[in-house]
């Protein structure tokens, strides 16, 4: 075993405050689980309840993170323990008196041996199969949807003939869910995969991921772009984000440690990056030279907000709602069921792996699936253990029917705007998406919301508007008048 071996491979304890720290800001409601949900208990209670997983010696650990129990994971048997050795799936013995190691003793350990006792295996295998005809969302070929067609458009007393995508006119203006193939064309971020050889990420029976440079795990069998072991080796030192709410973050190379180690792989729904400055931060910045906003979707109207009437940028760049992210996670991680801000469009390309889709008509009760007000957001993997089965039965309304998309590596998915939507990773993913606003779809709605919203970005949006000679847009804003 190489010397730096274990300082390569787990977190030490500086790494693992840094999880903590980054998990405390994304679920706060679990920071006092063990107390709340175990509140009144006798400690042979908590012994014999199946939900309760005890803290880590060190106090970093966060147990509410394993309350549900989905991951691959059974607690420790007598079976494992050798005399005063702690023996990790039969390959690692290492002594009691190992401080590092005593803290990984204290997860349960990944089971391969039982897979149909396993939520993560049962759901995983069902959700890797395409979703049934009425519920799959539309497939369409990206060359066709950039065509260029004319359109009339009318404002009651003129008419003006314009020019638009087929997809635009098709998709976006109908707001409709679909899934676009063949938009990664010639995009640097794209690895080549051996279509022939692909197959799912070979597993370890030790209860740690393969995290070689090479292994199938890293790179899903793709070469080149942005596979997860590309990035770490270009950007591992480099401090990523996990969301907008908060500003923890987490370098990638400590992320690969938790990810790959019985810390995140027994999380019943991991950490996931959402960096929305990658653009804006050295070195990530390059990123946007390696892959380019699809054709076939109209222009994003908030562009015009900092871009003179000659279309270029202007020098002062003021607080603007973000548009663009980086997304990445193992298994089990995923978005939680929301609705884009401001009513904009989405679109979501996967560089590696694979998600699970569903999205719900704009009319659907928010209360119905899982979004009540005033409550956390549930995370995606306890969701779907909790919500899927319920709506996809037969009994669930044809009117709020979800749509369900699998998505695999060099698949785009359009999230058309007030989608209720969620998203599932079934193997560790690599995706970029951005969010645009539209002049087709429900631009009225989505006007109201930025200037309820965004006030200050509604009168830079209206005056870039006007200035791009787009008054036909600027007239549904009612931004607000300031102060003289």
């Amino acid at each position: 075993m190489p010397s730096n071996y274990i300082h390569d491979r787990y977190l030490d304890s500086e790494e693992r405050y840094e999880v903590r720290v980054v998990k405390a800001a994304e679920r706060p409601n679990l920071l006092h689980w063990e107390e709340d949900g175990m509140n009144g208990s006798s400690a042979d209670e908590k012994k014999t309840d199946e939900s309760f997983q005890p803290p880590l010696t060190d106090g970093c650990d966060l147990p509410g993170w394993r309350a549900k129990r989905l991951a691959p994971c059974m607690s420790v048997e007598e079976n494992h323990i050798d005399g005063n050795d702690l023996v990790l799936g039969g390959s690692l013995n290492i002594g009691t008196g190992s401080t590092l190691f005593r803290r990984e003793s204290q997860f349960p350990f990944i089971a391969h041996d039982r897979p149909e006792s396993c939520w993560w295996y049962r759901t995983k295998k069902k959700l890797c199969v395409p979703p049934p005809a009425d519920r799959n969302a539309p497939v369409v070929e990206y060359d066709e949807m950039c065509v260029l067609v004319d359109y009339v458009k009318s404002d009651g007393c003129t008419e003006e003939r314009r020019k638009a995508t087929y997809f635009s006119l098709e998709f976006e203006e109908k707001n409709r869910p679909v899934k676009i193939l063949g938009a990664t064309l010639n995009w640097p971020a794209m690895p080549n995969y051996d279509e022939t050889k692909h197959t799912e990420g070979k597993e370890s029976n030790e209860g740690w991921a393969d995290i070689s440079d090479h292994s199938d795990s890293m790179t899903a069998k793709g070469k080149g772009g942005w596979t997860y072991a590309n990035l770490v080796s270009r950007f591992g030192n480099i401090s990523w984000r996990f969301s907008d709410q908060h500003g923890e973050m987490m370098s990638l190379n400590t992320y690969t440690k938790y990810i790959t180690t019985p810390e995140g792989r027994s999380d019943d729904s991991p950490l996931g990056i959402y960096d929305s400055q990658f653009g804006d931060d050295d070195p990530t910045k390059i990123l946007l030279n390696e892959y380019t906003v699809p054709k076939c979707f109209s222009q994003d109207l908030f562009e015009l907000e900092r871009c003179d009437s000659d279309g270029d940028e202007t020098i002062e760049k003021l607080p603007a709602p973000p548009f663009r992210w980086v997304l990445i996670g193992p298994e089990r991680s995923g978005t939680g069921l929301h609705v884009d801000p401001l009513w904009t469009n989405a679109w979501v390309t996967v560089i590696q792996g694979r998600k699970r889709w569903l999205l719900f008509p704009p009319e659907t009760p928010y209360e119905s699936i899982g979004m009540i007000e005033g409550q956390p957001q549930i995370p995606s993997s306890i969701w779907f253990a909790d919500y899927y089965d319920k709506v996809t039965s037969a009994s669930w309304p044809n009117d709020y029917k979800p749509v369900e998309i699998l998505q695999c590596h060099g698949e785009t998915v359009f999230v058309p705007a007030g989608w209720p939507h969620l998203v599932l990773n079934l193997e560790l993913t690599v995706a970029v998406t951005h969010n645009y606003a539209s002049e087709f779809g429900p631009f009225e709605r989505m006007c109201q919301d930025v200037v309820e919203q965004e006030p200050d970005f509604a009168v830079r949006w209206h005056s870039g508007l006007r200035k791009n000679g787009r008054e036909d847009l600027a007239s549904f804003l009612p931004y607000p008048k300031k102060d003289s």
